[in-house]
């Protein structure tokens, strides 16, 4: 079953995407810091990392690049809070397929 990690300091958000991505057949990692995403990636695979746009003590861009470097074969979707979730879910679906890269 495909992993993916799902980035996010806001609890309820974090739980509502992994919520969704579960309901689609995803294996979700949840990660409240760029820094337990950055531990979770060493010790896991995934398919995709979910990455919010605002992060504390980091940007978004460095935390895609630290993941890039970390773990190429990671696809990496960067959403902002006004971001529908079932289009995360839907842009995951197509890169699991195939379909589309992020």
């Amino acid at each position: 079953m495909p992993s993916v990690l799902v980035v996010n300091e806001i609890s309820t958000e974090r739980e509502e995407i992994a919520r969704a991505l579960e309901g689609e057949g995803f294996t979700v990692v949840q990660a409240s810091s760029a820094a337990e995403a950055v531990r979770e990636i060493w010790g896991g695979n995934f398919m995709v990392a979910i990455i919010p746009t605002l992060l504390t003590g980091t940007t978004s861009t460095a935390l895609v690049s630290q993941v890039g470097q970390m773990a190429p074969e990671i696809e990496t979707l960067v959403h902002g809070k006004n971001d529908e979730i079932p289009a995360l879910v839907r842009k995951v679906i197509q890169i699991r397929d195939g379909e589309a890269a992020a």
